[in-house]
């Protein structure tokens, strides 16, 4: 499955361009030539000139549920408690003061979509804040239903936020 890419029509780029002469220039200390308050990588020099963007050169970002990048835990999961029905990593929650969430699997059952975060025996470093994020959602999306299941070793322990 393949997303479409936007890219700007030639006469939209040339107009913002000429919109961008008629901008006056910043005052002194201040935009991109100030080597104070722009990084090294950004600034525009003789040397580093800036180049105006080309439709023809960009590229197609795949979309990361596409590369079907799952762990073992998150495939039995879909398998033995999902049967397969779960979307991985579908969508992506805006929360409150700027973070995002990305559940492991969503789902429609019985007409509520319900989230599923999937955790194994093994505590990484990361479980912290995804804990964080998850409860987060629960909390701002009250419409939706919220699984987090783990893995003990021997069975799924699973917890539900409605």
């Amino acid at each position: 499955m393949s997303q479409a890419v936007p890219h700007f029509s030639l006469d939209w780029l040339e107009n913002y361009r000429r919109k961008l002469k008629r901008t006056p220039a910043p005052p002194t200390g201040e935009g991109r030539d100030n080597p104070r308050r722009t990084p090294a990588h950004a600034r525009v020099t003789p040397e580093r000139p800036l180049v105006p963007y080309s439709p023809s050169e960009s590229v197609e970002v795949p979309l990361r549920a596409a590369t079907g990048k799952q762990t073992d835990t998150e495939k039995r999961y879909n398998r033995d408690v999902l049967h397969g029905a779960g979307r991985f990593e579908a969508v992506t929650l805006r929360l409150p003061g700027g973070g995002r969430y990305t559940p492991d699997f969503m789902t429609v059952d019985d007409g509520v979509v319900t989230f599923h975060e999937v955790k194994g025996s093994y505590r990484l470093g990361s479980q912290g804040r995804a804990f964080t994020a998850f409860h987060d959602a629960a909390a701002y999306y009250p419409m939706w239903r919220f699984v987090w299941a783990k893995w003990t070793g021997r069975a799924w322990e699973r917890k539900t936020f409605e």
